[in-house]
């Protein structure tokens, strides 16, 4: 069963909180909210630049865009990061979120697993947090206070069909963590009912079988928590995209 939301998003986006975002995704059109209407506006203007433009990257390195993405799609920050062990499933051949936690002293303790990961390139100071593997077999670390994915796992199911072996996955997850620690996965994607898509609905169904059945086998509770709205496609086609955030029921 669906924990009930409880977590704000970032500041800049406290205004549009999640249960708002998710209420307004789910509505006709017709009925939106003008906050709505401006973010949807304001992310198809974007949407269709980059489509007759392409990426503009900006001044970070790309280890500090892949660390703002992370934080912005699983509902983290510095803080709740500093000084905790994580465990990335689906790091990336070069590991940036890793590496920036670990040379912006966020944290030591973090750790990646991705079968791209090319460890004769790895640095040294690296070697022992970038791990060459399948996180379907098994974590490199235990103990982990966040076991996190961006977009490795949630494309393990596209069209409502499952890729690889989910239950799987979060098992090995469930494994890693600590007492009190928490599974957080981005993105699982609804497709606002302004523009339907077939392919999301089944996925987001699927979702909810698998996390459902996972749930009532292996003792853990989950909430999907709405975290923001994405435009893509050249018809601007309007997405919900939560974090699925898991952890082991109190005793």
């Amino acid at each position: 069963m669906e924990m009930s939301n409880t977590m704000e998003l970032r500041p800049e986006k406290e205004s549009l909180g999640p249960e708002f975002l998710a209420e307004q995704a789910r509505l006709p059109r017709e009925e939106w909210d003008e906050r709505f209407r401006i973010l949807v506006a304001k992310k198809s203007e974007e949407n269709q630049k980059v489509i007759a433009e392409g990426v503009e990257e900006g001044p970070e390195s790309p280890e500090e865009r892949v660390f703002r993405r992370y934080c912005d799609g699983l509902g983290l920050d510095e803080e709740s990061l500093h000084g905790k062990r994580i465990v990335d499933f689906g790091c990336g051949e070069e590991g940036e979120f890793v590496k920036y936690c670990i040379e912006h002293g966020i944290t030591t303790e973090v750790y990646g697993v991705d079968a791209q990961v090319d460890e004769s390139l790895v640095e040294e100071k690296f070697k022992k947090h970038l791990v060459k593997g399948y996180f379907e077999d098994e974590a490199p670390v235990r103990d982990a206070d966040y076991v996190i994915s961006v977009g490795a796992v949630s494309n393990e199911i596209w069209g409502g069909e499952t890729q690889g072996d989910i239950e799987k996955i979060l098992a090995r997850a469930v494994d890693a963590l600590k007492d009190g620690g928490e599974i957080r996965m981005y993105p699982i994607q609804e497709a606002a009912r302004a523009t339907p898509l077939e392919g999301l609905a089944a996925s987001r169904e699927r979702w909810k079988e698998i996390l459902d059945a996972f749930a009532a086998d292996h003792g853990v509770e989950y909430r999907l928590e709405p975290r923001d709205i994405k435009v893509a496609g050249n018809d601007n086609d309007i997405i919900l995209e939560s974090v699925l955030v898991m952890k082991r029921k109190h005793k």
